[in-house]
C-alpha cells in the first residue's frame, strides 16, 4: 500500500472524499473502463495505464484504514462487474496481466494485483452474507463455464511463472474456493479439471525451496489452501470421479512430501492441516472399496515404498498415524485384487415388483435410461415404468447425470464391491451366525457402513435394524427393502436368509446396496456348486439404490471459516447415524 495511507491526516481526508464524492468517482472509474480499457481503438499503453489506475484505486479502497468506504464501493452498480471484467481481460490479453512487466509502459509498476482485491471482496461478501452474484456473473453473460475457465486460467498462468509468486497462488486458490460456493460455477470447475490442477499446485509447492521464513510460510499456506479446496469438493456430486482424478494426478506422493511444511504455519495449528489429515485417514481409505481407486492408490504406495530416497513420515510426526491408516487399509484391500474371482456368483435382479426374479449377472437387460436397474423381460420393464415408480426415479437419475452431478459406477467396481462385502461378511461370520441363531427362523440383518473409517458393521433383525430414512425425496429404497423382507420370509428354499444393507461412499448423493442371500454363503467351507441356481431360487436379490432427487451437500466442517459462511442455510449435510438399538454393533478396520 502507498506509505501515505499510514498517516492519519491523509487517511481521514481520503475517507471523507470517498464518501462525499463517491458518485462522481464511480462515474470516472466506469468511464476509464468503457472508454479506454475495453476500447480496442485506443493505444494499448493508455489502455494498460487506465486498467492499472482502476485496479490500484479500488485496491486502496479496501485498505483497513478506509474500511468504512468499502460497503459503498461494493454496493455501487457496475463496480464489482468492472473488476471482474478486468480480471477476465488479463486472461484474454496477457499484456494486461499484473504479472507482466513491460518497460515500454511509463510510470511505476502496478501496486495491487486484481486477484488480491477480488479475494478480499469475496471474503467481505461471505462475512456479510450479501452475495452480489448478478454483478459477479454479468461480465461472463451469467455463464458459469466461462468464469470457471477464467479462474483456472489465472491459476495455471500464475503457477507457470518463474519465480512463483506465492501470494498470487494463494489468492487464486482462495478465489477458486469462494466462487465454487455457487453451483453454476462449481460443477463447471470440476468438469474443467479443477481437482487435477489444484493437485498440481501441491506438487509444485512441495518442490519449492524458498530461503526466507516468510516465503516458507506462504508455500505452506498455499499447500493448506489447496488441501482445503480438494477436501471441500472432492466428494461433490458422486465423489468417485474426483477421487480418481486427483489420484491419477499423483496427489499421494505430493501429500507425503507435505510433512516438512506443516511446521511453517501459525503455531502448527491443526485446523490449517485438518483437510490433509481427513484426506489421508478418512476420505481416501473409505473409497478403497472401489477397484478403480484401489488400483491407483496401491500403485502409488508400492512405488513410494520401493524408492529408498523417499522420506517416510516420522514416527513422532503429525502425519505418521494418518498415512499409516491409509497404507494399512490399502495393502489389506489389495489382497482381494489378487484373488481368483472365477467362482464368484454375481447376481442381477428384476426390479419389477410383480416379478423380483434373480439370475446370473449379464442374463437380464439393463434400463438404458438410468443404467441402474435390470429387468428379465420387456413386460416387467413396462409394468415397473407405469406401476412401480421407475418413471420418476429414472428421469431423476437422467436429469442429475445431464447436469454433471452424477456418474455411474462401473461394472468392475460393482463386482469388486461384492467381493469386499463377501470378505467382510466372512471375517465376521461367527458373530453374524451367533446373532442370526437368536432370531431364527426369521431373516437376520447385517448393516455395513463403508462411509466411515473404520467401517461399521451391525447385526440384528428386521425389527432392530429397520431401513433408515436415507433420502427424503424417494421411497424406492424403502419399497425394495420391504420386497426383500417378504422374499426372505416366503422363500421356498430351506435355510435362514440374510438381508444385507451396505452404505457406499457416494459424495453428495446417497447410495445403498441391498442384497438378500442364504446365510450359509458366509460360512467357511461353503461350496457354491452345491447351491441353488439363483434363477430357480427365490432366496436371492440384489439392488443398487441411488438418490434420484436433489443432491445433498457434504459440509461437515470441510470448508475454511470464511468460505463456510458462504453456504446457504438450506444445504443439507448427509450423515449415516448409528442405530441405538443395533444388536451386537462393532467396529472393524
Amino acid at each position: 500500500m502507498p506509505f501515505w495511507l499510514g498517516r492519519s491526516v491523509y487517511t481521514a481526508r481520503m475517507l471523507n472524499t470517498l464518501t462525499s464524492r463517491w458518485p462522481i468517482i464511480r462515474e470516472w472509474l466506469l468511464f476509464l473502463g468503457a472508454d479506454y480499457v475495453f476500447k480496442d481503438s485506443i493505444d494499448r499503453t493508455m489502455r494498460i495505464l487506465a486498467k492499472r489506475a482502476i485496479v490500484d484505486f479500488l485496491g486502496i479502497c479496501r485498505h483497513d484504514t478506509l474500511g468504512d468506504s468499502l460497503p459503498i464501493v461494493l454496493s455501487s452498480p457496475g463496480i464489482v462487474s468492472l473488476l471482474f471484467s478486468l480480471w477476465d481481460l488479463e486472461t484474454k490479453d496477457r499484456h494486461f496481466s499484473s504479472c507482466v512487466e513491460d518497460d515500454d509502459i511509463p510510470g511505476p509498476p502496478p501496486i495491487i494485483r486484481t486477484p488480491a482485491i477480488l479475494d478480499s471482496w469475496m471474503c467481505t461478501f461471505s462475512e456479510t452474507e450479501t452475495w452480489n452474484w448478478h454483478e459477479i456473473m454479468r461480465p461472463f453473460n451469467n455463464d458459469g463455464t466461462r468464469i470457471a475457465a477464467t479462474a483456472l486460467d489465472h491459476l495455471e498462468h500464475d503457477l507457470a511463472q518463474q519465480p512463483v509468486d506465492y501470494d498470487l497462488i494463494i489468492w487464486d486458490i482462495h478465489l477458486l474456493t469462494s466462487l465454487s460456493v455457487n453451483n453454476t460455477i462449481r460443477i463447471p470447475l470440476l468438469m474443467q479439471h479443477s481437482m487435477q490442477k489444484t493437485a498440481g499446485v501441491i506438487a509444485t509447492m512441495v518442490s519449492q525451496r524458498p530461503h526466507s521464513i516468510k516465503q516458507r510460510h506462504l508455500v505452506a499456506k498455499a499447500i493448506s489452501y489447496a488441501c482445503w479446496y480438494i477436501r471441500a469438493y472432492i466428494e461433490d456430486t458422486d465423489g468417485l470421479p474426483w477421487i480418481s482424478e486427483v489420484l491419477e494426478a499423483g496427489l499421494l506422493p505430493s501429500l507425503l512430501a507435505v510433512e516438512p511444511w506443516v511446521k511453517h504455519l501459525k503455531d502448527n495449528n491443526d485446523e490449517d492441516w485438518e483437510p490433509l489429515w481427513l484426506l489421508l485417514s478418512s476420505i481416501f481409505p473409505k473409497y478403497a472399496i472401489f477397484r478403480s481407486v484401489l488400483k491407483v492408490m496401491g500403485r502409488s504406495i508400492k512405488a513410494l515404498n520401493a524408492v529408498k530416497a523417499v522420506d517416510r513420515p516420522k514416527p513422532d510426526g503429525s502425519m505418521h498415524k494418518h498415512w499409516s491408516t491409509l497404507e494399512a487399509l490399502v495393502m489389506t484391500r489389495l489382497k482381494l485384487l489378487e484373488t481368483d474371482d472365477v467362482d464368484e456368483a454375481h447376481v442381477d435382479s428384476c426390479q419389477s415388483s410383480k416379478c423380483n426374479k434373480s439370475g446370473a449377472a449379464g442374463t437380464f437387460k439393463r434400463c438404458a435410461g438410468c443404467l441402474h436397474v435390470h429387468y428379465c423381460s420387456r413386460e416387467c420393464q413396462i409394468y415397473d415404468w407405469k406401476q412401480g415408480g421407475h418413471q420418476t426415479y429414472c428421469r431423476g437419475i437422467q436429469a442429475r447425470r445431464a447436469k454433471g452431478v452424477m456418474s455411474r459406477i462401473s461394472t468392475r467396481d460393482l463386482r469388486f464391491l461384492d467381493r469386499v462385502i463377501a470378505s467382510d461378511l466372512s471375517c465376521h461370520n461367527e458373530r453374524i451366525s451367533r446373532t442370526a441363531a437368536i432370531h431364527a427362523p426369521g431373516p437376520a440383518v447385517v448393516e455395513i457402513d463403508y462411509t466411515c473409517i473404520p467401517f461399521r458393521i451391525g447385526v440384528g433383525c428386521t425389527e432392530s435394524l429397520p431401513v433408515p430414512d436415507t433420502c427424503k425425496c424417494d421411497q424406492l429404497m424403502q419399497q425394495k427393502w420391504d420386497t426383500m423382507v417378504e422374499l426372505a420370509r416366503n422363500s421356498k428354499t430351506p435355510g435362514q436368509k440374510l438381508l444385507i444393507r451396505t452404505f457406499i461412499p457416494c459424495g453428495s448423493a446417497p447410495k445403498v446396496k441391498l442384497q438378500l442371500i442364504p446365510i450359509k454363503r458366509i460360512i467357511p467351507g461353503y461350496d457354491p456348486s452345491q447351491d441353488h441356481d439363483p434363477a430357480d431360487a427365490g432366496d436371492t436379490f440384489d439392488h443398487l439404490y441411488s438418490c434420484a432427487g436433489h443432491s445433498f451437500t457434504i459440509v461437515d466442517h470441510s470448508y475454511p471459516v470464511e468460505t463456510l459462511r458462504l453456504m446457504t442455510k438450506d444445504m443439507d449435510a448427509l450423515t449415516i447415524e448409528g442405530k441405538a438399538n443395533t444388536t451386537d454393533l462393532a467396529q472393524s478396520a
